[in-house]
């Protein structure tokens, strides 16, 4: 029997490339970006080209693009 999952409201299952992308922050940068130190500064940069992609893909510029800590 196939399972068919209709409370996507509630959770959502990742997309397997999201998870792709995702897992070097899970285990290898995982440091506080607003940090002052290196670790914390190499995920600061990362989260800056994110912003860029996201801003080129909506043709915005990337001042406009801003990122919070939950669905909200």
């Amino acid at each position: 029997m196939k399972t068919i999952y209709v409370d996507n409201n509630a959770t959502t299952k990742v997309d397997p490339q999201v998870v792709e992308s995702m897992l070097p922050y899970f285990g290898e940068l995982y440091g506080n970006p607003s940090s002052m130190h290196i670790f914390g500064g190499k995920v600061a940069h990362k989260i800056e080209e994110a912003r860029t992609q996201v801003a080129s893909l909506i043709n915005a510029s990337a001042e406009e693009i801003v990122f919070t800590g939950c669905g909200t």
